[in-house]
């Protein structure tokens, strides 16, 4: 049996995580500090330290919430029979939901540490595995000519963060996935498109 100081003290833990997911939401994860943590949720400064040995881990912990809000997500919106416009579409909800958490992971990715970065590699990763079952998917249907799988995630990630890292300048003051995410999905859904059969 769970003893109440054990469900206290994974409480305290997961208030600690929410709260540096909404500061790092706000302003991003170089302005979000240990101290700033634990005035919003209204425990001594080193009540953070008991629960994570350093910033860092703190930083790696919030990531990994990021990170598996985004398979979490992607497992519940898709799965091996859906195409890659039902994927599409998935992924960009995702992007949507925490769309200020990701755009501060990606602009921020330089500065964090090796581990956090070898992350967020894994989650794109992950992204393009799912991605290249969807074209297959489509392929097997006679949606979509072939193409080259990682090529093909290559480019929607590169997109997606190309837009995401700039959204200051694609869509000032509101979501760029919101403003632009059915022409990303447009543009690479045309690249596999089959050609027209001309009788």
């Amino acid at each position: 049996m769970v003893g109440i100081r054990a469900v206290q003290r994974a409480a305290t833990r997961q208030q600690i995580l929410e709260a540096g997911l909404e500061l790092v939401r706000q302003s991003g994860f170089g302005k979000t500090t240990t101290g700033e943590i634990a005035k919003l949720i209204g425990k001594a400064h080193g009540t953070i330290f008991v629960h994570f040995a350093t910033r860092d881990a703190l930083v790696m912990e919030i990531i990994k919430a990021i990170g598996s809000g985004l398979t979490d997500h992607l497992a519940r919106m898709s799965s091996d029979s859906f195409g890659l416009g039902q994927f599409l579409d998935a992924h960009l909800a995702v992007l949507r939901e925490a769309e200020e958490l990701h755009s501060a992971l990606l602009q921020e990715m330089s500065s964090l540490p090796a581990s956090a970065r070898a992350y967020v590699m894994a989650m794109q990763s992950g992204v393009s595995a799912r991605l290249g079952r969807a074209l297959q998917v489509d392929i097997d249907k006679g949606l979509a000519r072939p193409f080259d799988k990682v090529a093909l995630a290559n480019i929607w990630i590169a997109l997606t963060n190309h837009y995401l890292l700039n959204s200051d300048l694609f869509a000032p003051g509101e979501s760029v996935i919101v403003r632009h995410g059915a022409a990303l999905k447009s543009q690479l859904l045309a690249i596999i498109e089959k050609e027209p059969i001309h009788v």
